[in-house]
């Protein structure tokens, strides 16, 4: 019964901070009707996985609302693969018609949990964790993406939770967990791949401690297996992308008819200039009304609607400035230049997310800030306040901005 209550009272931070996350969720949705049991129709992922288990690599024929490659006349889902080996169970037994959304919310309340519990891990108190993992998930627009499993949020949603789980297993120096979270995280959204060295730098300092006789060299002989997961996902992939595209490092998205249309293709420094611009575009204003718009096509200024990064980077420079803030230089410096890194490369693509509320594509960087902050975050008054002040403006943002988004513009 003792050991019962001490569960509970440890798991209470976690408990508050995803019943808090189910909340605003569920209001979002009454507010837009758009319920994770409702029927998903942009079920790309759905329908690859029931032409899987059918005996083949395409669908069959076209499905014009839906982003689909066409090579050599079939018709192939464009994104990397993981969502449809999470589905495949499902669509065993619901056919096309899996239930997307229900997943999608069981991870997102996983994430949040552990989100927590990595905040915690890092030597944050419960309150300071739990302010921080919902500026992470209901600060930053994971909310808006994370209100449907359309094809376009799903892998994304899945890939954001991945990523958190992979930085929770390196912490706690489970490293098979976390490598192998990371490779699924790969096959929603391919760049995530970049962060594959600051991943194993926290992870061998969790092992490290751990195990402080170890060598590197020592745990590489004795913590081989860990790499089985990765290289059978990973593996796994690029069969599948040279069974359908000749190359083992297509995906698709290079034979959309969107990137075959123009000679610059899918990614090119031509889109640099433009797009980098967009991350410091201001919502619009209108004299006669007195209103704000947010328009509903790209992103906005970073510090606006992302205000979590602004704060992490204050933290973290003012930390690493210190004298007792070596430690956490390395791991720090690291993860805001693979940061830079991740988003020079996005602003190199065609577009910066399409139809949304806030900087989609800019979600993938944001558990591994989120990381960086925890590392760094003092455990002051000051900060709890400014936390609590950063949660109340970003999270009323978001809500007003998905709600209206979704009921206005789509």
């Amino acid at each position: 019964m003792r050991s019962v209550k001490r569960l509970f009272r440890d798991s209470l931070p976690n408990l508050c901070a995803a019943g808090c996350f189910l909340l605003v969720l569920f209001t979002a949705a009454a507010a837009t009707g758009q319920w994770c049991w409702n029927d998903n129709g942009y079920n790309s992922y759905a329908l690859q996985a029931d032409a899987w288990l059918h005996g083949r690599l395409d669908l069959g024929h076209d499905y014009p609302w839906l982003e689909l490659a066409i090579y050599e006349g079939r018709y192939y889902v464009s994104f990397p693969p993981f969502p449809s080996y999470l589905l495949l169970p499902f669509a065993l037994v619901f056919g096309t018609n899996t239930p997307d959304g229900i997943i999608s919310l069981m991870f997102s309340l996983a994430g949040v949990w552990l989100c927590v519990s990595l905040a915690r891990r890092l030597g944050l108190k419960p309150l300071t964790a739990v302010l921080l993992a919902l500026c992470l998930y209901l600060g930053t627009g994971y909310l808006f993406i994370a209100l449907t499993p359309a094809v376009w949020f799903f892998a994304q949603t899945l890939c954001f939770n991945l990523c958190v789980m992979a930085l929770y297993f390196a912490v706690t120096a489970r490293g098979g967990l976390s490598l192998l979270a990371w490779a699924c995280a790969v096959g929603c959204r391919p760049m995530v791949i970049l962060y594959l060295p600051a991943l194993l730098l926290i992870l061998w300092r969790a092992y490290h401690e751990a195990y402080p006789r170890d060598s590197l060299m020592s745990a590489l002989r004795k913590r081989w297996y860990w790499a089985l997961g990765p290289l059978l996902i990973g593996g796994s992939y690029m069969a599948l992308n040279y069974l359908r595209f000749g190359s083992v490092l297509e995906f698709g998205h290079n034979w959309l008819p969107e990137f075959q249309r123009v000679a610059t293709g899918q990614f090119s420094l031509t889109y640099f200039p433009h797009n980098f611009s967009l991350l410091f575009r201001l919502p619009s204003w209108d004299a006669d009304t007195g209103r704000i718009t947010f328009q509903p096509f790209e992103t906005y200024l970073f510090a606006l609607v992302d205000p979590l990064s602004v704060m992490a980077i204050i933290v973290c420079l003012r930390r690493c400035l210190r004298a007792d803030g070596r430690r956490v230089r390395l791991p720090v410096i690291l993860i805001f230049a693979l940061s830079l890194a991740y988003i020079f490369i996005l602003c190199c693509h065609r577009t910066l997310g399409g139809w949304q509320f806030g900087n989609r594509y800019l979600k993938d960087v944001m558990p591994f800030i989120f990381y960086a902050l925890c590392l760094c975050a003092p455990e002051s008054d000051r900060f709890k306040a400014i936390s609590g002040s950063v949660l109340a403006f970003s999270a009323a943002m978001h809500l007003l901005g998905t709600v209206i988004t979704w009921n206005y513009w789509w």
